[in-house]
């Protein structure tokens, strides 16, 4: 099996699984899929985590019907609550991003989105249809050496899915 086949396979798990939230870490934006799930972490404490994820820093778009709701280049753009030393990645709340994601997350809150079906292309460029109409797009940029995003699968045996500069690897 390709890089390619194991890492379409691996994102079929999504299909059927809640959309549970967006947010961010500086400027990585991670989405999460699925119940959360017990997991012991590093320093071996308790704690409970999305089954599922993505993490994306390349570009993308969250869209319902026609219309973005949210994207990338909203992390670099000051939202209403941006003092005048406005820092992309700087501290939540203050991007054009963080003010989209409210309604974003009063949606979720709503309808419960489901992933319909996942696409993933030749070029690993990816498409989630979900079940409120809601449509995520995700555009690498095939920059050596930079990570465009990553699928994360709680439980025994999962692999991570890491996209970067056109192909894949396990991590």
């Amino acid at each position: 099996m390709t890089g390619l086949e194991a890492t379409r396979a691996a994102l079929r798990e999504l299909e059927g699984q809640p959309f549970t939230a967006i947010g961010r870490a500086a400027t990585l934006v991670w989405l999460t899929f699925g119940d959360d799930v017990s997991w012991v972490d590093h320093h071996g404490e308790h704690t409970v985590r999305p089954e599922m994820s993505l993490h994306l820093q390349c570009r993308w778009r969250l869209l319902n019907g026609v219309s973005a709701m949210v994207q990338e280049g909203d992390l670099y753009v000051p939202g209403a609550r941006a003092g005048a030393g406005f820092e992309a990645g700087g501290d939540i709340g203050t991007s054009r991003f963080d003010d989209r994601v409210e309604t974003v997350t009063q949606l979720i809150a709503a309808d419960a989105p489901v992933v319909d079906h996942v696409r993933i292309g030749d070029e690993f460029d990816l498409q989630l249809m979900l079940s409120s109409g809601m449509f995520l797009e995700v555009f690498p940029a095939g920059r050596p050496e930079w990570e465009d995003w990553r699928f994360l699968s709680s439980g025994e045996e999962r692999s991570h899915y890491v996209v970067e500069n056109g192909s894949v690897f396990k991590a």
